[in-house]
Formats: C-alpha cells, sequence, structure tokens
C-alpha cells in the first residue's frame, strides 16, 4: 500500500473544504479452495484492496469507500466524500478521540506467518482430509472441504498526524461429512482456524472428528417436552458467548435495544464466572494492536465474578454514554471484540455431567435464537440425552427455550476451555431451560 497516495487524499480533501479526513486501509492476498469427492471444485486467488476514508465537516461526518486505488488520484472521490458529509446530519456528540489518546506504543504478538501457503498445499491438503473421511465407515459422503490462507496488511492515517500499521494471516481448514441410517440423514463438520498454519489440526484430525461427529447423531430420537438442565457444548457456548457480545455492544447499548443496558455493574451471571477480551495473545486469531479509532486496545474484564464491568465501546459510544472507550473501534462505524473467552470453571466436562440426574447435552443450535431487546431466546438443537450423569441417545427436532438473565444466572461453567476462534467458552450447565418435543 502507497502511503504517499493516501496521504495526498487526506491533503486534497483538506483543501477541499474537510476539517478532517481518516483513511483505514486493509491489503489482502486471500487464496481459497473448496474440494468434494476427490475433485477441485473451486480455486479462488484475489488480490483484494478495501479503502475506507471518514470526513469530518464541522459537526457532520461521513465514511465512503472504494476498492480502487486509482480512484484515489481523481477529485471524484474527495466531491463524493464531501457531499456525503455535507449532507449528512449534524452529531452533537465528538466521536473522535483526542490526539493524546491515540496509540504510541505498539505491543508485539506474533500475528503474521511469514510462509506463504500456495494453492496446490490447500488442495492436497484439502483432498487428503476428505479423503481420509470417506475411508472411515460409516461415513457416505462429503458436503466437502474448504481450505483457505489469508495475507492482510492493515493501515490507518487520521489527518495526516497519525499513521500506523500491522500485518497478520489467517489460515483455515473445515469439512462436512454425512451419515445415513434407516432412510435418516446426518451431518456435522469440524474446523481448525489458526494465524500459523503450521499451528493448524491435521487433515486427519479434522476429517475424523467431523466423522465421529456425524456418526454420533444417527439413531436420533423425538423426547417429550420438558424442562432440564442443559449441558452446552463448547461450540455451542461460544456461540451464545457471541450473543452476549451483541448485547453489551455500545451501539445496541446507546440506542436502548439491549436487555443488558441497565445492568452495569450488576451481577448477571452466576457468582465465580468472568468474561475477559484480551487484545494481545500471541497469534490470537483477534489479536490487533490498535483499533480502528487509532486507539490501543486494551484488556477487559467485561464480567468479573458474575458482575458486568464493560461494554464493548469505540469513540462515539463512549461519548454517547459518558464513558470511555474501550479500544474495540471496528472498520470507523463497528464495534468488536478482540480475543473473549469464557475463562475456565473448576468441574472438569465428566465431572459437570456426572452432577446431571437426567438433561440435555447440545451439540448443535440452528439460527439466531436470541431477542436482544427482551433477552429471551429460541432455538432449534440437536443433542444427547442425559441419564443419571450419562451420555445415552442422540436426539433432535427440539428447541431450547430460556431467558438469557434466568439462564446467565445459574450456570456452571467447566474448565475444558479451548482457543478455536477467538470468541471461545468452555462446556455450559444451564438448569432450568424449556426444552419443546413432541
Amino acid at each position: 500500500m502507497d502511503r504517499e497516495i493516501f496521504g495526498d487524499v487526506i491533503r486534497r480533501a483538506k483543501k477541499a473544504g474537510a476539517d478532517q479526513a481518516d483513511i483505514l486501509a486493509v491489503e489482502s492476498k486471500n487464496i481459497s479452495v473448496a474440494t468434494r469427492l476427490a475433485k477441485l471444485e473451486k480455486i479462488v486467488q484475489a488480490d483484494v484492496i478495501d479503502v475506507k476514508m471518514r470526513l469530518f465537516i464541522g459537526k457532520r461526518s461521513a465514511v465512503v469507500t472504494t476498492d480502487n486505488l486509482d480512484e484515489l488520484k481523481g477529485m471524484s472521490f474527495i466531491e463524493k466524500a464531501i457531499f456525503a458529509a455535507k449532507n449528512s446530519p449534524e452529531d452533537e456528540i465528538e466521536i473522535r478521540p483526542n490526539s493524546d489518546e491515540l496509540c504510541k506504543s505498539f505491543k508485539e504478538m506474533d500475528i503474521f506467518d511469514a510462509r506463504e501457503i500456495s494453492s496446490e498445499k490447500l488442495v492436497s491438503d484439502a483432498l487428503k482430509c476428505e479423503k481420509i473421511a470417506l475411508q472411515i465407515e460409516g461415513i457416505t459422503n462429503s458436503g466437502g472441504v474448504e481450505a483457505s490462507y489469508s495475507c492482510s496488511k492493515v493501515m490507518l492515517i487520521k489527518n495526516n498526524d497519525f499513521l500506523a500499521e500491522y500485518q497478520k494471516t489467517l489460515n483455515q481448514i473445515s469439512i462436512i461429512t454425512l451419515a445415513a441410517r434407516d432412510g435418516f440423514l446426518e451431518r456435522a463438520y469440524d474446523f481448525s482456524e489458526k494465524v500459523y498454519y503450521s499451528d493448524l489440526k491435521s487433515p486427519e484430525q479434522v476429517a475424523k472428528k467431523s466423522a465421529e461427529r456425524t456418526l454420533r447423531k444417527l439413531g436420533a430420537k423425538k423426547i417429550q417436552s420438558c424442562k432440564v438442565p442443559v449441558v452446552f457444548d463448547r461450540m455451542v457456548s461460544s456461540q451464545l458467548l457471541e450473543s452476549f457480545m451483541e448485547a453489551i455492544n455500545g451501539a445496541s447499548i446507546a440506542k436502548g435495544i439491549s436487555f443488558l443496558g441497565d445492568k452495569l455493574f450488576k451481577k448477571v451471571f452466576n457468582r465465580g464466572l468472568n468474561i475477559a477480551d484480551r487484545y494481545a495473545i500471541s497469534r490470537g486469531l483477534r489479536s490487533r494492536p490498535f483499533d480502528s479509532d487509532g486507539l490501543e486496545c486494551m484488556n477487559l474484564f467485561i464480567v468479573k465474578d458474575g458482575v458486568l464491568n464493560s461494554f464493548l465501546l469505540n469513540t462515539k459510544y463512549a461519548n454517547k454514554l459518558g464513558m470511555k472507550s474501550t479500544g474495540n473501534a471496528y472498520g470507523f462505524e463497528g464495534i468488536a471484540p478482540n480475543n473473549v473467552c469464557i475463562e475456565n470453571g473448576k468441574k472438569s466436562f465428566a465431572d459437570l455431567l456426572k452432577s446431571v440426574k437426567k438433561g440435555l447435552y447440545v451439540t448443535e443450535v440452528l439460527g439466531n435464537g436470541l431477542n436482544l431487546v427482551t433477552g429471551n431466546y429460541s432455538q432449534g438443537a440437536v443433542g444427547f440425552w442425559i441419564e443419571n450423569g450419562e451420555i445415552t441417545y442422540p436426539v433432535s427436532e427440539i428447541t431450547i427455550a430460556g431467558n438469557f438473565l434466568d439462564m446467565f444466572s445459574c450456570c456452571e461453567v467447566a474448565s475444558d476451555l479451548e482457543i478455536e476462534s477467538g470468541i471461545d467458552a468452555p462446556t455450559l450447565l444451564v438448569d432450568g431451560v424449556v426444552i419443546g418435543g413432541i
């Protein structure tokens, strides 16, 4: 990326009437492949650049975007931004950080793998993964394998007074496997995503885990509607955590559309439960040295001993709420967590399971089930029935329902946390969840 081009755009924008202009540019090299039944279905290689300019005129501002560097060399891009800003509503709240708040030092977090992965390597691993899966007894078909490599360079320039950049790599492999019994088809998946390619699970590990999950679902039964304890598998509890992140997003809080809007510094989880957001984890999938406002990201204890200690905030919504930014600005307009997790509890998965006399172990949920305004929760689910602390038979065609506040207040946390996606949680046990069955 050419800093001179961006610097010149900012100078010309200010000359054309802007009080301030900021540029956030992301340049990426992406390779993705897809295979199915031992054949290459897709290979995509693309060099992509995304440039966002946020321009301020008085109390008005606008964001314009382009993926064409040549567009930056003329005046049309600047004129479009000036027009958009002049015709936007005034904002009485300052949405920019003060210059003395901008990031001045950048922590080393090892998020760039200098090894460049070729399309040939991705295809080879994808074909190997699927071949292994299809050789496993009981697996009858494949939904395919996808493998990808991405190398990105992020650059932020603020009014030509601040410039910072970093590089990041992401590698991923995933598979869907299928199995049939008595006319019923089941499917499951597994994946691995890491900053370093060498840290990925092997194609064999991914294939075997997906096959194991698929075969376990065969012979699923329907169950009667009931209200029982529910054990949420790590993959599902991580999705619940992601929904919780939406509820503490500063935009949702400021707009009054979150059920957690009046819960700051109040107990919302069971005592002993902690949720941490850490921005500088070595090789962390969501690690980054600074946010899109130019602030250094920070480590947060979002929930400490069950008490909600912080919302996720950028400068704009922090000022609207009379708070301080938490360094979670994303893409000028958005807010996003960094590496967030529910910390390990004290019980092992086995001990958590043993504490359930009769209940449900949920391994998969369908759809987005949270009503952000009320906290009510309902999703289709797949899992296994628990009897006397033992997993017995698979169940399907059920729904699970409750209210997040009620669920949070009585949940127990296992000690089996694994960092897989950057938004991660251990197994959770929640008492008194409503199961909709037959």
